[in-house]
């Protein structure tokens, strides 16, 4: 009873005095009590009215606003070819398309109606412009802004709930709209999808929307990107269902299901190809810039339209990054980084990493790898603590000789812009639903307080041109309000007071558009007869006949073998790796212990600065900032957090707030096989109805546990091993001395070659599954050619039942005796 009584006494303390020490920590970020939730959320309402307001006086009706100078900003008349700039804009006023649905999140109903008032007013004539704009760029911002808020407008009260007092003028909103945005969206589509009608069923990737593409230069026709040939299938298909006009999804499907069909045996696909020679023009892939809402919309297509087809088109390409793209990711690893392949060997192709890249967390927690996800947000994480910003490309590979880097500190930098992307807030916020850690609390909060002091400028906010000077841009893209700030407020909303996270969406089904647009699709929406007939008249002489329904497959599989016949191993059974982890999501990988005390579990992690050791090289603060990590700037140091949640972090043992020590030993891939064949690898998780089952006939005193794996066939596999010798620090921060060695080489003896007594191998991951420490990988026995020159094979055993690659012993992959 003592003890209760304690433990309540500590915990209303820990509140309490975190609700005292509120308003000293509101900069930094650190109580996240009610009343500081309220006043950062607050803050960020704010921002997004000074960037409003600015847009609205200085940039309005013109695309956008100059942050610095306060002027209109609207696509280059004078040079075609200024594709950074016109690519985006097209004269439509595209901060405000980009932003309907953005005034109805943060509640701007005033605002909202002028907005409406205008496009009503300038429906037949926003879209006839003889300018040439991107059709990525614009179908993800204009036409996705203008579904999501009709959809909104429609569907949002549709259901008989109570209404919350806040809502009721939305209510009235609602209620007087008469779906006038789906016309603009309609017309704006016809202009785009166009670009799709091509004799290769593969898009040109820009179009003049008065004109169409024919009269385009043939510069500007050449190259289209993976995303921009892809992603549209999301805006298109809702298109096509809202109005019963079935041209986009028709369109956007041939060009999705050919370049799927056209995939690399490893499945995945390049990033850019030519529309006219029907080649692609590459042979590399990632997960960033080119590639990027490729993964995004097969995945989310298939939650809004539930499409079996296009989830298994994500789970393959997923399965397919993990085996080949991710470096890192393992049981001890702390990040995970995605980086760019050759798509025919699965080689890395290029050093960097970009800031694109940052989304990737965040589609991983939506699909239920939040383990994953926490892995690879935790590297731009640190970069934001080193930068104040990512870079647009990042190179975390040392190429050239290191004193390179050192005689110029800004070499990993390769582009050094920051125009204030909103992917890494993005993931914040996903990851942060996930799992309540309070620490992405504190990155928001980082953030919030970078865009209210350096980031501000007079008429909006400007990112930076040149991370390694300081030199701003005078530029301030839709995505800013839409997507940045959106996604900043909306990880505030931890009591989900906002309608978005409310009861009002909780059956929609929603899921956000890679422009940050809540979109969804029930019968509801589906048009009625007239509806149908009114947009089929205004779809133009030509007829499409659409496909019915979705499509339908079922997931790959793996081979299916299962483990050997023998009643030793009855109560042991075999589940596919890949399908068991989309099978359920991940909800709880790092909430805080139930203890209930105040804590982030980031300082549960023994690996917390092996990032910063592991790449000190390439982290190095820009001159014009602080070059101490201890002023705030350095998220997880920040001592008014820590002070509060690092309260039940352990206290004991080697936990004392400090990192394990670094790996020194080599990692590194081998290859068995083809790797072309690796997708029909059989990898499966070994569990059992009892805790362990002997193994008697072998030598070694070796049990099968669960969460050991089963790898039957080892004719095409990708293993990332580690290099174990005397004297190195493991990934597991054990010390290998010559006894441990000998305790292996001195007892095997292999059936063809002598054994490298001075290393052992230990695999860290079998295409792309983790190997927990201690676990064992057992696979099938099998036959063993010796080479006659006396070299060693590729595969050998011990007799003692080890795998041996290459005359080295496998520390922990055993042969399953029959």
């Amino acid at each position: 009873m003592l003890f209760g009584i304690t433990y309540l006494l500590l915990y209303v303390f820990q509140v309490v005095f975190a609700e005292i020490r509120t308003e000293n920590y509101v900069k930094g970020g650190s109580a996240f009590t009610p009343s500081h939730i309220n006043h950062i959320k607050n803050q960020t309402r704010q921002l997004f009215k000074h960037a409003w307001s600015s847009y609205m006086e200085y940039g309005f009706p013109f695309d956008e606003v100059r942050p610095r100078s306060c002027e209109p900003y609207g696509p280059d008349y004078n040079d075609v070819f200024n594709i950074v700039r016109n690519d985006a804009m097209g004269n439509i006023s595209s901060t405000l398309l980009d932003n309907l649905d953005t005034l109805i999140i943060f509640g701007e109903w005033e605002e909202l109606e002028k907005a409406l008032t205008y496009l009503r007013k300038e429906k037949n004539r926003i879209f006839d412009k003889d300018t040439i704009v991107q059709v990525f760029e614009t179908t993800i911002r204009a036409l996705g802004g203008l579904l999501s808020s009709h959809v909104l407008l429609t569907d949002l009260f549709s259901q008989k709930r109570e209404i919350p007092a806040k809502f009721t003028k939305l209510k009235q909103i609602c209620d007087n709209y008469d779906g006038f945005l789906l016309e603009m969206a309609h017309d704006l589509g016809k202009r785009l999808v166009v670009a799709f009608d091509t004799k290769s069923n593969l898009p040109i990737p820009r179009v003049n929307l008065a004109t169409g593409w024919k009269k385009i230069p043939s510069q500007l026709k050449k190259e289209t990107c993976t995303s921009g040939a892809t992603s549209p299938i999301l805006e298109f298909s809702l298109l096509s269902r809202l109005t019963g006009d079935p041209q986009f999804e028709h369109l956007i499907q041939l060009t999705f299901s050919k370049l799927w069909t056209s995939r690399s045996a490893l499945n995945l696909l390049p990033m850019t190809i030519d529309p006219k020679k029907n080649l692609w023009l590459d042979s590399i892939t990632g997960i960033g810039a080119s590639v990027d809402s490729f993964y995004e919309y097969a995945a989310k297509h298939s939650i809004i339209f539930n499409d079996d087809y296009m989830w298994n088109v994500f789970s393959s390409s997923y399965k397919s990054l993990l085996s080949h793209s991710a470096q890192g990711g393992g049981n001890t690893d702390y990040e995970l980084i995605f980086s760019n392949i050759n798509v025919n060997d699965g080689l890395i192709a290029t050093s960097w990493i970009d800031s694109l890249g940052a989304f990737f967390p965040g589609l991983q927690v939506l699909t239920g790898q939040v383990k994953d996800a926490m892995k690879t947000h935790a590297t731009y994480l640190k970069l934001w603590d080193y930068f104040d910003s990512i870079p647009e490309r990042w190179e975390f590979i040392t190429v050239g000789k290191v004193s390179d880097y050192e005689d110029n500190q800004y070499k990993s930098i390769l582009l050094e812009w920051y125009p204030l992307r909103p992917e890494f807030i993005e993931s914040t916020y996903y990851l942060y639903r996930a799992t309540r850690d309070p620490m992405y609390l504190q990155i928001g909060s980082r953030i919030l307080e970078l865009l209210s002091t350096k980031y501000k400028a007079k008429c909006g906010f400007n990112g930076i041109q040149d991370i390694r000077s300081g030199e701003f841009q005078n530029r301030m893209e839709t995505f800013v309000m839409g997507e940045t700030l959106k996604y900043l407020y909306l990880l505030f909303d931890v009591d989900n007071d906002e309608f978005l996270h409310g009861d009002l969406m909780s059956e929609k089904g929603w899921v956000f558009s890679t422009e940050a647009h809540p979109m969804w699709f029930n019968k509801r929406l589906l048009p009625d007869e007239s509806t149908r007939s009114k947009y089929s008249s205004l779809s133009g002489k030509k007829k499409y006949t659409g496909t019915e329904g979705t499509h339908h497959s079922s997931p790959v599989t793996g081979t299916g073998y299962g483990l050997p016949k023998n009643k030793k191993y009855d109560n042991f059974f075999t589940k596919n790796h890949f399908k068991a982890r989309f099978s359920q999501c991940e909800t709880t990988a790092r909430q805080p212990e139930s203890s209930g005390l105040l804590a982030s579990s980031f300082y549960k992690s023994d690996n917390l600065f092996h990032f910063d050791h592991k790449f000190s090289k390439h982290l190095v603060r820009p001159h014009y900032l602080p070059q101490t990590h201890l002023d705030g700037s350095y998220i997880e140091l920040s001592k008014p957090f820590f002070d509060i949640y690092g309260l039940a972090a352990p206290q004991k043992g080697h936990h004392h707030f400090q990192s394990s020590r670094p790996p020194s030993t080599a990692s590194y891939d081998i290859i068995l096989g083809n790797v072309s064949e690796m997708d029909g690898a059989e990898i499966s998780e070994l569990y059992s109805t009892h805790n362990s089952h002997p193994i008697t006939n072998l030598h070694l005193n070796k049990t099968i546990t669960s969460g050991d794996l089963w790898v039957p066939d080892l004719s095409s596999l990708r293993f990332k091993v580690e290099k174990l010798t005397h004297g190195n620090i493991d990934t597991t921060n054990s010390l290998i001395d010559e006894s441990y060695i000998a305790s292996m080489t001195q007892r095997g003896i292999s059936n063809c070659c002598r054994i490298n007594e001075d290393e052992l191998l230990r695999i860290l991951k079998v295409n792309g599954v983790p190997l927990s420490p201690g676990a064992v990988i057992w696979t099938r026995t099998f036959s063993i050619q010796c080479p006659k020159d006396g070299s060693s094979p590729a595969l050998d055993i011990t007799d003692d039942g080890r795998l041996v690659i290459y005359g080295t012993i496998v520390e922990n992959m055993l042969v399953l005796p029959l």
